[in-house]
């Protein structure tokens, strides 16, 4: 199983009534809606510049992700804290994010809690979530598994799927708290119906190993596909090694390795160091390949 902080980026909702002042973001929004990332930047910036507090934030965005403009953490960061000093809890969890990551500032935790609490105090579930975590890990607070519990129910009672996840792995692992692996399977179902993949892959985990619920490999690798589907490593590298060992799937050397691989370029190094001894030992039917050994040997040791 496995926990992560959680960024939400996220783009304001447009009210359904548009205020003259907000023409040009409503305009953006619906660029944005259609991936017209030009006209996009084109009206927030104009909005943003009349003080759009939305449309300052949805640059920040933009500019953090690469949307319509190359990737600049500088400018996502000047936009996120303009709408962030006005209130706006997004971009003020946003602004902690940075901090937290280091994202074009130095990492700096202590700004990033004080950030996420501003925005938790408006009772915005993503802030909660990520303050749990900051709780949870002693970073840039004590260590505090009470409190970390505390804001991750904060945050999965407010829906949030992060919250749920974390909440779910406190419990399976019984980490500041009575294990409960019922509570962990409850927590993790709530978030992988959002379509969260990590809750996907807990709870393929808890399937594969009969936690709470009767052991079905068909089961685990059905959640673990889920979550592969969208990319997440750990359940790509799970999913591969039920084919290699042929549970709750058919025996398959090929699609083990497919999933392997694709878990190795998502960035999982526990993938590429697996490759590694298969293309050093000629594993699932591959002839030795000691360059290619070497080479995913070497991008696990990065």
């Amino acid at each position: 199983m496995a926990r992560l902080i959680a960024k939400l980026v996220m783009l304001a909702g447009v009210s359904a009534v548009t205020l003259p002042a907000q023409a040009d973001y409503a305009l953006g929004r619906a660029a944005y809606e259609k991936g017209d990332y030009a006209t996009a930047l084109k009206e927030f910036s104009a909005d943003a510049a009349k003080g759009t507090v939305k449309a300052q934030n949805d640059l920040g965005v933009m500019y953090e992700k690469g949307l319509g403009v190359p990737v600049n953490h500088a400018q996502a960061m000047t936009w996120y804290r303009k709408a962030a000093d006005t209130g706006f809890a997004p971009a003020q969890t946003s602004v902690g994010y940075f901090y937290a990551e280091g994202l074009g500032i130095p990492k700096d935790y202590a700004q990033a809690v004080t950030w996420y609490r501003k925005a938790a105090a408006q009772n915005f579930a993503q802030a909660q979530n990520n303050l749990g975590s900051m709780f949870e890990n002693g970073n840039g607070v004590p260590l505090d598994l009470a409190q970390a519990l505390d804001w991750y129910r904060k945050a999965a009672d407010n829906g949030s799927a992060a919250g749920q996840a974390n909440l779910g792995f406190l419990y399976a692992r019984g980490k500041g708290i009575a294990k409960d692996d019922a509570m962990a399977v409850t927590l993790y179902n709530k978030a992988a119906a959002q379509n969260y993949a990590l809750a996907q892959n807990n709870l393929g985990f808890m399937y594969a190993q009969g936690r709470s619920v009767p052991q079905d490999f068909g089961i685990a690798a059905s959640w673990y596909r889920k979550a592969a589907a969208q990319r997440f490593g750990l359940a790509q590298f799970n999913l591969a090694r039920l084919y290699e060992q042929g549970k709750g799937v058919p025996q398959d050397n090929a699609q083990a390795l497919s999933w392997l691989t694709q878990s190795a370029n998502a960035g999982y190094k526990p993938a590429m160091r697996r490759l590694a001894d298969i293309y050093t030992r000629g594993l699932l039917g591959q002839a030795a390949a000691p360059d290619t050994a070497r080479l995913w040997s070497d991008k696990a040791a990065r």
